[in-house]
């Protein structure tokens, strides 16, 4: 080691401005660092100012949502919207810069965004012709389809391509679409007469029929202990890869929601006498109580496989009930799902040769409301599980 230093020193004895020369280059070499840093934090400034500034990258059809309807009429009186994870457009012009397809904080106020309310408003269109990335999140297309329709749009349209390798595209039209906050007890349609939860409940042995010809449904059982009368919600709604043809009873009032309840415990309180005064078994007590409640609602979940090969599970099953008669659908899914998703389910429940319902678009930025009734049902499941286990004593 000491030899080596030695050596070392001597050499520099002897060459004393190579020395210096080595120190320059150090000295060198922070600055050359600190220079190109300087201009690489200048140019990253100036390429991310604003969506303007940035290079428009064009998005390929091969992009599009994939779709079991394609033949829909090319809109006319439309706004052109185009929507890739870098960049949203409106008639080729940039409008705002998206993180992986999600709309800043920032661009968005009050789940509108304002920036492409202004560039909407500078021309008057009847609809909103949608060229999106298939990877585009449901929040975005949310956004924009809720700012098109405070500036006025009636309409919306999505670009779609055929299923499978085909390049060909064509067009999924949503006639006079409206928003349906998450707080809505039923969409605000007016296009159409919504239907009676009867009208789903007289057809639920056939829909489930249909549901199992997937080779990946889970179907509702075709339950005979149902609610009667209300207001039939039916929801397309996808999270992940499955996607959800769903059927809800709506339409009560609080009033006739309590009614149901005080109904309900005057029956188990019935029922629990009968039991102790021996007019019916214990195995009868226990049938009773294992039933529960009687339904309200019916899922059916597929995988997304299901919605890109005709016939598809998805329109069979929904056709018993909007087969016939135009419906009123709510369309919702998580922030994060892909549009490709969404796109796709639409087109397997209603695909070409069908009657399009009248769609409302939840926006998933809203809250839910507290269920009425939770403490008053929670108690009666309690007294309930009490009754299983042997405990028949008075509350």
């Amino acid at each position: 080691m000491f030899a080596l230093i030695r050596s070392h020193r001597s050499h520099e004895r002897h060459h004393p401005h190579r020395r210096s020369a080595g120190l320059g280059s150090l000295l060198l070499v922070p600055l050359l660092a600190a220079g190109l840093g300087a201009c690489k934090s200048k140019t990253e400034e100036t390429v991310g100012a604003s969506a303007k500034d940035e290079v428009s990258r064009k998005l390929a059809d091969l992009e599009l949502p994939v779709a079991l309807r394609t033949r829909d009429p090319q809109p006319t009186d439309a706004h052109q919207l185009e929507a890739t994870t870098e960049q949203l457009r409106v008639n080729g012009a940039p409008i705002i810069s998206l993180q992986k397809g999600v709309v800043a904080p920032e661009d968005q106020r009050d789940g509108v965004i304002p920036k492409l309310e202004a560039a909407l408003r500078a021309q008057s269109h009847a609809t909103l012709a949608m060229r999106l990335e298939a990877i585009i999140p449901y929040e975005t297309a949310a956004l924009a389809l809720n700012t098109a329709k405070q500036a006025g749009v009636m309409n919306a349209a999505f670009q779609v391509r055929e299923s499978g390798s085909s390049p060909r595209t064509g067009w999924l039209n949503i006639d006079s679409y409206v928003m349906s906050s998450r707080a809505d007890d039923l969409p605000p349609i007016q296009t159409v007469n919504a239907k009676s939860w009867d009208a789903f409940t007289s057809k639920w042995q056939s829909i489930t029929s249909a549901c199992r010809t997937a080779a990946s449904g889970n179907c509702a059982y075709a339950d005979t202990n149902f609610a009667r009368g209300g207001t039939l919600k039916i929801e397309l709604h996808t999270s992940g890869r499955g996607l959800n043809v769903n059927f809800f009873r709506r339409g009560l009032s609080p009033a006739q929601e309590r009614e149901e309840e005080v109904k309900r415990r005057k029956e188990l309180a019935k029922k629990k006498e009968s039991f102790l005064q021996g007019h019916i078994s214990h195995d009868e007590m226990v049938e009773f109580l294992m039933l529960g409640d009687p339904s309200t609602q019916a899922l059916f979940q597929f995988r997304y496989q299901e919605a890109l090969a005709a016939p598809s599970a998805l329109s069979q099953t929904i056709a018993p009930v909007c087969g016939q008669d135009r419906c009123g659908v709510l369309i919702a899914a998580d922030k994060i799902s892909p549009m490709v998703r969404v796109v796709s389910l639409l087109g397997a429940a209603f695909p070409d040769g069908t009657t399009q319902p009248a769609y409302a678009f939840e926006m998933p930025w809203t809250k839910r409301p507290i269920p009425t009734g939770l403490p008053e049902w929670a108690s009666r499941e309690l007294e309930k599980n009490e009754m299983l286990e042997g405990n028949f004593g008075k509350k």
